[in-house]
C-alpha cells in the first residue's frame, strides 16, 4: 500500500504496508539514514527544512532509534481542531442518540450581541482610523467560506490537504467563524475589519487532518508572506495533547521557525480546562501568544466576568525549562461569540438541529471555545502591527501582556484566587498597547 503524502489516503497496491514519517533536519543527512535502514524515502519537502517520508509499517523504532544528534523525527499523526463546545456537547448527544428532530432542541435565548470591542476597547482603536490596514490575517483551520462580511479582503486561498490553490470553501464552518471575529465587517465587527485575509485549509470538513498538512500549510504562509513583503498573523484555533516538550514537538517546532521568519502567531491554549498542565500542542511554543477563553456573560461590567470553565490552564506539562511553563499568555473573550456562519456547513447543520444559536437570516452563528477567543487576539495583533509595522512577535507579546487587565476573583472551579496559569496576563487591552506601539514608532515616521 502506497501513501499519497498530500491527500493523506492509502493508495491500495500490492506493496508493502507504509506510514509516514515527519523529520527535520538536513535533507542529505535524512536520505542517507533512510537508505542505511532500507526503509523508505522522502516523498516531499513541507518547506522550512520538514520532509516527510515513506516508510515501511512497523519502521520508525528503528528510524527514532537510529537517529544522530542533528535530526528529528515524528509520526505523521491525526490532529484536530479545537472543538466548539457547543459542537462538542451535540457530537455527545447525538452519540448517545439524544438529538430529537429539527427544532426540538433550541438553545436559550441568548442576546445577539457580542461586547468584545467595548471591554477591549477596540473600538477606540477603530475611532483612531486604525482597523487592520496593511496586515493580513492568516486563518489556519478548516477553511473560509465566502461570506458578505469578508467582502474583497479574502485573497488568498490554499489547500494544504490537496496541495494547491483552490477557490475559498469550508465544509465545517469553523474556520469562516474564526475569520469572522479577526477580521469580519458586518453586523458583528471583528477586531480588525479592513485587514487582508489568507485562507489555509489544513482540516477537512470533518475537523480533522494530518500533522504534514498543516507544517505544510504553516509554511506555505511563511512563502508567501516573504515572496510578497507582507506583515502576517496567523491563527491557529486547532491542536492536540502536547505529550512532549516543545522543542521535541512537530507543531510547536514549525511555529516557532515561522515566528523566527517573521510570521506572527496567537493559538488557542486548547477546551481542556479546568484542570492543570492541560495546554495543548502547538500552543505549548514558547514565543507565540497563547489564549485563553475568558467569559463576558455580554455586559461591559468587569466585575461579573470569569475564565471560562472549558479553557485550558498550565502549566506547560514537559516543558524544558521554568519559562515554557508560562502558558496561558493572554485572556480574549470566547464564550457565545457571534461571528460568521456558512449555509450548509456541518455547524450549520446543528444550528438547524437547535444545538447551536442562529441569528434568523442564518448569517450568523454563536459558540464557545479558545478558538473563538484567540482570532480576537489574532486581529488585536493584526491593529498593533497595522499601527507599527516595525515591531516584531516579541514586541506584539510583550505590549499585549503589558496592558491585559487581571482578573482579580476567586475561580469557581478550585475556590482559589485566578492566577497566571488560568488568565495568562490578563484581558487585553489593546487600545493601550497600540498607543504604546505608535509612541515605538521612529521619530518623522508617518503614521497609519
Amino acid at each position: 500500500m502506497e501513501i499519497n503524502p498530500i491527500r493523506g489516503h492509502s493508495i491500495k497496491h500490492k506493496s508493502p504496508e507504509y506510514e509516514r514519517v515527519i523529520f527535520t533536519g538536513d535533507k542529505a543527512e535524512i536520505e542517507k539514514l533512510l537508505s542505511k535502514l532500507g526503509v523508505g524515502r522522502i516523498v516531499e519537502d513541507l518547506g522550512n527544512g520538514f520532509y516527510l517520508a515513506q516508510v515501511k509499517k512497523g519502521a520508525s523504532p528503528d528510524i527514532f532509534k537510529a537517529l544522530p544528534d542533528n535530526l528529528k523525527a515524528f509520526m505523521d499523526e491525526k490532529v484536530e481542531l479545537i472543538r466548539p463546545e457547543e459542537e462538542k456537547e451535540a457530537l455527545k448527544r447525538r452519540k448517545l442518540k439524544e438529538i430529537k428532530s429539527e427544532g426540538e432542541n433550541r438553545p436559550p435565548s441568548l442576546p445577539e450581541v457580542n461586547v468584545t470591542l467595548d471591554i477591549t476597547q477596540a473600538n477606540k482603536v477603530h475611532e483612531m482610523g486604525i482597523k487592520g490596514q496593511g496586515v493580513v490575517v492568516a486563518v489556519i483551520d478548516t477553511g473560509i467560506g465566502k461570506h458578505d462580511d469578508f467582502g474583497n479582503r479574502l485573497t488568498y486561498f490554499y489547500d494544504a490537504t490537496k496541495g494547491q490553490e483552490t477557490e475559498p470553501r469550508d465544509g465545517h464552518g469553523h474556520g469562516t467563524h474564526v475569520a469572522s471575529i479577526s477580521a469580519g465587517d458586518g453586523r458583528f465587527t471583528g477586531l480588525a475589519p479592513a485587514s487582508e485575509i489568507w485562507g489555509i485549509k489544513v482540516l477537512g470538513d470533518d475537523g480533522s487532518g494530518y500533522t504534514s498538512d498543516i507544517i505544510r500549510g504553516i509554511n506555505q504562509v511563511v512563502e508567501k508572506a516573504k515572496k510578497e513583503g507582507k506583515k502576517v498573523v496567523a491563527n491557529m484555533s486547532l491542536g492536540g495533547y502536547a505529550y512532549k516538550p516543545w522543542n521535541q514537538d512537530p507543531l510547536a517546532l514549525a511555529v516557532e521557525k515561522a515566528i523566527k521568519d517573521g510570521v506572527y502567531f496567537a493559538i488557542a491554549a486548547g477546551n481542556s480546562g479546568p484542570y492543570p498542565n492541560t495546554v495543548g500542542t502547538p500552543a505549548i511554543a514558547p514565543n507565540a501568544v497563547t489564549v485563553a477563553a475568558y467569559q463576558d456573560n455580554k455586559t461591559v461590567d468587569l466585575s461579573d466576568d470569569d475564565i471560562a470553565r472549558f479553557s485550558s490552564r498550565g502549566p506547560v506539562k514537559n516543558a524544558p525549562d521554568e519559562t515554557s511553563k508560562l502558558k496561558p499568555d493572554v485572556s480574549m473573550p470566547g464564550v457565545s461569540i457571534w461571528a460568521a456562519n456558512v449555509p450548509g456547513s456541518e455547524l450549520d447543520k446543528l444550528a438547524a438541529q437547535g444545538r447551536i444559536p442562529r441569528t434568523a437570516d442564518g448569517k450568523y452563528i454563536a459558540i464557545s471555545g479558545t478558538s473563538m477567543a484567540t482570532p480576537g487576539v489574532a486581529g488585536a495583533m493584526a491593529l498593533i502591527l497595522s499601527a507599527n509595522p516595525n515591531l516584531t512577535q516579541e514586541q506584539v507579546k510583550q505590549l499585549l501582556m503589558k496592558h491585559a487587565i487581571k482578573l482579580e476573583k476567586t475561580d469557581p472551579t478550585d475556590n482559589k484566587p485566578y492566577d497566571q496559569f488560568d488568565q495568562g496576563a490578563g484581558l487585553i487591552n489593546v487600545y493601550e498597547a497600540v498607543k504604546e506601539a505608535l509612541s515605538m514608532l521612529p521619530p518623522n515616521s508617518v503614521e497609519t
